[in-house]
């Protein structure tokens, strides 16, 4: 039987709704994650971030089980795919895999991120 052609996946993904700043250059931003892998992560935005871009993202602040604990990378956008919605799907490889960062909870905002 042929199949069609599918490129294996470098790492196991992750299907987590989570909060996600995304900084491109002096602009912050924020989006929510769909999947995370070692190696990327796909976004659901209400803004179009350009192709080859390289930004700078924080996970999960105020949502992982530490509450001072964040998921931290810099990564180059792939794809960028508009949705029905009026949103994107937006893709991201990252340099190197996620690096948990810790943070004053005390600095997060009151009551945490909403969903």
């Amino acid at each position: 039987m042929n199949l069609p052609y599918q490129p294996e996946r470098r790492s196991v993904r992750f299907y987590l709704r989570l909060p996600v700043s995304v900084k491109l250059a002096h602009k912050e931003m924020h989006a929510w994650s769909e999947n995370i892998s070692l190696g990327g992560i796909l976004l659901s935005s209400s803004f179009r971030i350009p192709v080859g871009s390289t930004i700078e993202l924080a996970v999960g602040a105020g949502q992982l089980p530490d509450p001072g604990e964040r998921l931290t990378a810099r990564g180059k956008v792939l794809r960028v795919q508009p949705r029905a919605s009026g949103d994107f799907a937006i893709a991201i490889e990252c340099d190197r895999p996620f690096e948990s960062m810790r943070q004053d909870p005390n600095s997060l905002p009151k009551g945490g991120v909403s969903r």
